[in-house]
């Protein structure tokens, strides 16, 4: 008999042995322990134990759920009219299917209880990113195609597709910047700038992100004036470790419109990369949505290859 109930503090050795039960993916982080919950999931400050359920069998969890939502316009504060089904997980089990769809179905209730006109299944930055750093490499982009099973429970319970991202990877070893005539200008009128230890632009990003070493780059004019690209990156920590690798992502770019908009951008991670090459980093990742042309265009100039595509599924909160 199964029976399904909130998070209690004894359970974070139970959901850690849950997620190490899972198939090998590259979409998880393999060595998940109860410190790495606490540190990362459940000291989150909008973290509450009635979004994370569990199903039990014989006083033993064998799954869970974990729902939650995203900041309201201003980021200071929760909203609640977009819920989100973070993570879902079932231990190995003859009614594997059936206690995925019942958990799902009392996130759901939860979400709806709370306010949520819409669902999502998968988070994001922007939706309940309990798992950042644990689940989806350098970016939460829903849930990873490498994912067959966690997509499978949503499209089983009416959701359809909302948004896709690809992802992106690009081995350094050996890399050296591309050059042409446009990139020697630019290379000229421009210098990178690399900024570390910045501070946390809301209340959402501070509970969320502000723990994780982040590295900042602005590209500048070399006469001076405004920064005509942005990025942030951040080492994906603990997962890259369990690739066995020294990885950064990419969270975030803005390349200012321009004629040269894709050479500019080029110039822009290739001068990136060099820095992180000088500090060690082996590969970069970039989850890119397939509406940013600009961003598919120059990750297939400096030659990353495409390792994983994820999927934001949605459906309205009354069905």
């Amino acid at each position: 008999m199964i029976h399904y109930r909130p998070f209690l503090n004894c359970d974070p050795p139970a959901i850690a042995e849950i997620w190490r039960s899972q198939p090998l993916s590259t979409a998880f982080i393999q060595t998940m322990t109860p410190a790495v919950l606490d540190d990362m999931v459940f000291a989150s400050p909008f973290f509450d134990r009635h979004g994370l359920i569990l199903a039990v069998q014989d006083g033993k969890p064998v799954g869970f759920v974990h729902a939650g939502f995203g900041p309201n316009a201003e980021l200071t504060g929760i909203d609640h009219a977009n819920g989100a089904t973070a993570l879902l997980l079932v231990s190995p089990h003859r009614d594997r299917e059936a206690i995925a769809q019942e958990l799902l179905s009392r996130a759901e209730q939860y979400l709806r209880e709370r306010g949520a006109t819409t669902l999502y299944g998968g988070a994001t930055k922007t939706l309940a990113p309990f798992y950042f750093g644990l689940y989806g490499g350098s970016q939460l982009s829903g849930i990873l195609a490498s994912d067959a099973a966690g997509a499978e429970v949503f499209r089983t319970a009416g959701y359809s597709e909302a948004t896709h991202s690809r992802i992106f990877r690009r081995d350094l070893t050996g890399f050296r910047p591309p050059v042409d005539r446009e990139l020697m200008q630019i290379r000229r009128q421009y210098q990178l700038v690399k900024q570390t230890d910045s501070l946390p632009r809301d209340w959402w990003e501070a509970c969320g992100f502000a723990a994780i070493d982040r590295l900042d780059f602005v590209l500048l004019p070399k006469t001076n004036g405004t920064p005509v690209a942005e990025a942030r990156l951040w080492d994906i920590e603990p997962m890259a470790s369990s690739w066995g690798v020294h990885a950064m992502g990419f969270v975030e770019m803005v390349v200012s419109p321009a004629a040269n908009e894709c050479a500019m951008a080029t110039h822009f991670i290739s001068e990136i990369f060099r820095q992180l090459q000088g500090c060690g980093i082996t590969l970069v990742e970039f989850a890119v949505p397939t509406g940013d042309a600009l961003g598919i265009e120059v990750c297939q100039k400096l030659s990353f290859e495409e390792v994983d595509q994820g999927v934001l599924f949605t459906k309205p909160a009354a069905l």
